[in-house]
């Protein structure tokens, strides 16, 4: 399966290492390092929540860390977890990368994270036109970017909700303990 970013599928996995993270992004594979502890705690719990969203709201499809997202750039991206509308999942091939991005992208920040790889996905996400939730389990704060309205600000001990999802509470203070 070739892509207009120029690498096949079978190339991108390939290029990859047994247990480790990577994305495509700007002709580039882009290997993630492991993440810390309240990372990977913060993910596991967030997964809860979505999959107890989607047994709730069988409209939407929860995605775990491994899963690629074609964005409008044609990066791969692979966020910490997302959420998809159903209608769009059943239509996609499952084979090779999801062709299109999620609607929601929970992404967690970690120490090792850097500002320009941040900012990259932030503006892929943005072109992409996808909502984005960026969750900080050092600061215990939640940041969530809407290409429908402005930014929207969360600390711990706030229920975060998207107007999107009307149903979807996410209570921080539980998240981050």
């Amino acid at each position: 399966m070739a892509t207009k970013a120029g690498m096949t599928w079978e190339e991108f996995l390939a290029a990859g290492k047994e247990g480790q993270r990577w994305e495509y992004v700007d002709r580039e594979i882009v290997f993630m390092p492991p993440v810390f502890r309240p990372h990977g705690k913060t993910n596991v719990k967030l997964d809860y929540e979505l999959v107890a969203f989607t047994r709730e709201h069988p409209e939407w499809i929860a995605y775990g860390t491994d899963t690629a997202f074609t964005m409008a750039s044609g990066n791969w991206r692979c966020p910490d977890a997302a959420l998809v509308r159903k209608e769009r999942d059943d239509a996609a091939d499952p084979q090779g990368p999801t062709p299109f991005a999620p609607d929601i992208a929970f992404e967690i920040l970690s120490p090792s994270d850097t500002g320009s790889e941040m900012q990259s996905k932030r503006q892929d996400y943005y072109e992409s036109k996808v909502i984005q939730v960026w969750l900080d389990p050092q600061r215990k704060t939640a940041e969530v970017i809407s290409p429908a309205r402005p930014a929207q600000h969360f600390r711990a001990n706030q229920v975060l909700t998207l107007p999107e999802l009307p149903d979807f509470r996410l209570d921080l203070n539980a998240l981050f303990a």
